[in-house]
């Protein structure tokens, strides 16, 4: 039999998914032009409201509520149609669901739901059409997307189930062709589109809801697209221009548009918690009817692009116009240039911190800090600080605010060279013996203390498994350098000697800090090396304090920031040192020490950080000295950064780069 399709308005249109966004829109579409409509999706409720009013239109409807992932129930809905209509003419997949999140913090669980949706939905949907499309002939129809082609970071489960589907579209319709089957197998690729698809999604975002990256456009253009190839004969669609410039840019530059997609898409796909409405549909119907989704940005009504490829010549003419554009972009240099131009904008190359931490230091700000350099040591003491700031941001959006929880903590006191040393043991589930991480502080060894750093212990002890000993050791301008040193030194060897005592392992010590703590566990690996005491196993230094001279280049870029800039720095080592000479001591300008023969070590930063420059240095200086050094900087985020991992994503991704040097060392 020879493939006709019938006019729109003489068509049987089974759409699946279609009690909200794009199916939604379809049927509308479908019945406004004369077609009889049957509509699926979990919901009852919503799908006998949207037949009513299709028929309110002047057609035919029919629904049933049933699960695309449940085989039979497609065999039924193609019952249901043939029952009531006597036919089908196309069959539109388009049922979907999303997840948002880094495929490491994804269950397993939720991501074969997806694929039960996504990919087996469409399965079963194109198998149980099958059979009448080929007796009539028809159309089969898969909505696919953008990313059944084109990978995107926080989609990675969604943008392979969307490759499966292209897979088995694709591969479907090289046997109806060969069995001359009249049927026409479609596969349309939106590009970003206003619909509830960000409500809808699981997520697994920390601190962050779902969003969708511009340009954005409405769900009719897909609509109109998906009723142009059920009259029309088309392999595939992509609808919306944005759409094809990722697939041509994927396909001839990968890796620079690996570079976009890293940086600039990864943050349009994060909206600040309490911005967005949520309604999780992975695992349950959702009570919806709407089209349109919570976009707040332009939404775009209509597609050049589209609408030229579907008429073939304009599309041959408009694709090599792309095709000459895309060689010309990337020879040029251009696109690298707008990638620096966005990356600028949405990740704070220049200073900008991304939407997490733009919320942080709101929360900040709003709690009525002064500026410490202002203040004197005890009024510095009582100022708001960042780990306030995040329980204040936690608070406003409902989420609990209790700690991380691990096996215990126990606070305790060890003796020191001035009296005894309190030390806070957080120890993880589970029976020892564990490694052991020595950490020490921030906060300029003038201000702060363990409660304030609680969090990155606590992240440390569950992300190593290891017994983390926290030390308060002394603070300046009480006890001058090196009084902070000497404490975190004689911690260390403590730790040495009595880690049975913690249940921990004396062969499996680390030391780990951050800022003038970093500083501390560098300079306590120095001293145990020319001491001749056992190194530790690996040093953890984060965003450390490694250089007494504040003119470096990120000292100049940062000389503002929050929450550490520096006149801070300054006031620090004003209350720290005995002298202003101190500075140039090797125990506080590491990058000036000698460095040779220390264990493998690990150093975080932040881009908006005076301190950054320090780390970069400190690291070269390593590499130099023979030491084994793995290096990172987080784009977007400030000083104090690493202990926020309930609000800021990237926080949980530095825990993890610590975590995987420590482990590597044990």
């Amino acid at each position: 039999m020879k493939l006709r399709l019938k006019p729109v308005g003489e068509q049987v249109i089974v759409i699946t998914g279609a009690d909200s966004g794009i199916g939604l829109a379809t049927a509308r579409a479908a019945a406004g032009r004369g077609a009889k409509v049957v509509i699926n999706s979990r919901n009852a409720e919503a799908l006998a409201q949207i037949a009513d009013e299709l028929r309110g239109m002047g057609t035919q409807a029919e629904w049933l509520a049933a699960d695309v992932g449940d085989e039979r129930a497609m065999r039924e809905l193609a019952r249901v149609a043939i029952h009531a209509f006597g036919r089908i003419d196309t069959w539109v997949n388009n049922a979907g669901v999303g997840i948002f999140g880094e495929l490491e913090n994804t269950p397993l669980g939720d991501a074969r739901r997806l694929f039960e949706t996504n990919y087996w939905g469409t399965v079963h949907g194109a198998l149980a059409a099958l059979p009448h499309l080929k007796r009539n002939g028809g159309a089969l129809i898969n909505v696919g997307s953008v990313e059944s082609g084109v990978p995107i970071p926080l989609h990675g489960h969604y943008a392979a189930s969307k490759h499966a589907v292209k897979g088995f579209t694709d591969a479907l319709r090289m046997e109806m062709e060969r069995q001359e089957a009249p049927v026409s197998v479609t596969l349309i690729r939106p590009a970003a589109i206003d619909t509830p698809f960000t409500e809808h999604a699981h997520n697994h975002m920390a601190g962050a809801e779902p969003e969708i990256p511009p340009p954005v456009y409405a769900p009719h253009v897909v609509a109109d697209a998906i009723l142009h190839c059920a009259a029309r004969p088309k392999r595939e669609l992509i609808v919306g221009g944005s759409g094809k410039q990722m697939s041509s840019m994927w396909r001839r530059a990968p890796r620079l548009f690996s570079r976009y997609a890293e940086n600039v898409v990864y943050e349009q796909e994060r909206a600040p918690r309490g911005t967005k409405r949520r309604n999780d549909a992975l695992y349950r119907s959702t009570t919806t009817g709407s089209e349109r989704g919570d976009y707040a940005g332009h939404v775009m009504e209509s597609s050049a692009y589209t609408e030229a490829a579907e008429n073939p010549l304009r599309s041959a003419l408009l694709l090599g116009l792309l095709g000459v554009g895309t060689v010309w972009a990337v020879r040029s240099g251009l696109f690298e240039r707008v990638y620096g131009t966005a990356r600028e904008r949405f990740t704070g190359a220049t200073g900008r911190a991304d939407r997490d931490m733009e919320h942080v230091l709101e929360h900040l700000e709003m709690l009525g800090g002064q500026p410490i350099e202002m203040l004197s040591p005890e009024e510095a003491r009582r100022q708001p600080t960042p780990t306030e700031a995040v329980m204040a941001l936690l608070r406003k959006h409902g989420e609990t605010v209790e700690p991380e929880p691990v096996g215990s903590v126990v606070d305790r006191t060890i003796p020191g060279p001035a009296g005894p040393i309190p030390v806070r043991v957080y120890a993880p589930q589970g029976r020892g013996p564990f490694p052991v991480i020595v950490y020490t502080h921030g906060g300029g060894w003038v201000i702060a203390t363990n409660d304030t750093y609680d969090s990155s212990a606590r992240a440390l002890c569950n992300a190593v498994e290891a017994v983390v000993v926290s030390v308060e050791y002394r603070k300046a301008p009480e006890h001058k350098f090196p009084a902070a040193h000497e404490d975190a030194y004689t911690a260390y060897l403590w730790a040495l000697h009595n880690a049975p005592e913690i249940d921990g392992d004396p062969a499996r010590v680390a030391l780990a800090g951050e800022s003038a703590g970093g500083n501390l566990a560098i300079s306590s690996a120095i001293v145990a090396r020319d001491r001749g005491v056992q190194l530790p196993s690996h040093i953890l230094a984060v965003y450390p304090i490694a250089d007494g001279n504040t003119e470096s280049e990120s000292y100049r870029e940062n000389h503002d920031a929050k929450p550490l800039n520096r006149p801070m720095m300054q006031w620090f080592f004003s209350h720290y040192l005995r002298s202003p000479a101190d500075a140039a001591h090797p125990l506080i300008s590491l990058v000036h020490a000698d460095l040779k023969g220390l264990p493998p070590t690990t150093i975080i930063t932040a881009e908006i950080d005076p301190l950054r420059s320090d780390g970069e240095e400190l690291a070269e200086q390593l590499r130099q000295a023979g030491v084994e050094v793995d290096y990172h900087t987080f784009s977007g985020v400030t000083h104090e950064f690493f202990g926020m991992g309930a609000v800021v994503g990237k926080a949980n991704k530095a825990v993890k780069a610590a975590a995987k040097g420590l482990r590597a060392g044990f």
